[in-house]
């Protein structure tokens, strides 16, 4: 027998054997159930106008900030006969550091200045979900990858020292990334470790009026990136 024949033959054991491992159909029905995490943001603000404190008109900076949330999803899976795990879930989070500060000051006098305040309040998601039933150590598990889209409700807000005052909030949707792996501990429950990546549409904000000086192309926009480590515990209807 030679090399080829003796490492397709081991191959076909081994899928053999571990198809005699996979879980039996635990992950097929309705699910609910809480989830709490670790968002970690990268907030980017690019904002011009002929007003601005700095000689060049512009204050663009920003943020690496992070924020715990809380949240519930619901959801339904479907376990194939060949073990494969397919399934759609919408989420809600709600974070508990919903503001973060941006801003300019003038290089002359730190009196003068061009604030800015950017809202990440809550999301809501709708993801897809695709992965492998197996038994590993006892232990029944679903190994999956996640996409869909992800809705954040943002806001941005500018103000200076003479109060020029301006505000936007909006729901701002986003493409979403990821893999986690659940496991049924328990009839009826199971835990989970998620990780996910989310970069969401532009925020915009428009700042016609700045010290009396109007620019109609005046205005900021932010976009916002977030990496997401998730648990999450489920219960199976």
């Amino acid at each position: 027998m030679n090399k080829l024949s003796i490492i397709t033959t081991s191959f076909l054991i081994a899928m053999s054997m571990a198809d005699i491992a996979h879980a039996d159909n635990k992950w097929t029905g309705l699910y609910a159930g809480v989830n709490a995490g670790f968002a970690f943001n990268d907030a980017q603000l690019y904002s011009q106008h002929l007003g601005f404190t700095l000689p060049s008109a512009t204050c663009n900076t920003s943020s690496n900030y992070s924020t715990p949330f809380s949240g519930a999803q619901v959801g339904y899976a479907y376990q194939f006969p060949n073990y494969m795990v397919t399934g759609v879930e919408a989420n809600v989070t709600f974070n508990a550091n919903q503001t973060e500060k941006l801003g300019c000051h003038s290089p002359f006098t730190t009196t003068v200045y061009d604030h800015f305040e950017f809202r990440d309040q809550m999301q809501a998601s709708i993801k897809g979900r695709i992965g492998r039933a197996l038994n590993w150590n006892k232990n029944i598990l679903l190994p999956y990858l996640t996409a869909g889209a992800s809705f954040a409700n943002l806001g941005l807000t500018y103000h200076n020292e003479v109060g020029d005052y301006y505000s936007t909030n909006t729901t701002e949707p986003g493409f979403l990334i990821g893999a986690g792996v659940e496991w049924a501990f328990m009839q009826h429950w199971s835990l989970r470790a998620e990780y996910y990546y989310i970069d969401y549409n532009t925020l915009k904000l428009s700042i016609p009026n700045v010290y009396g000086l109007i620019d109609p192309n005046g205005g900021a926009k932010v976009n916002l990136s977030s990496n997401n480590v998730a648990v999450a515990v489920n219960y199976w209807l």
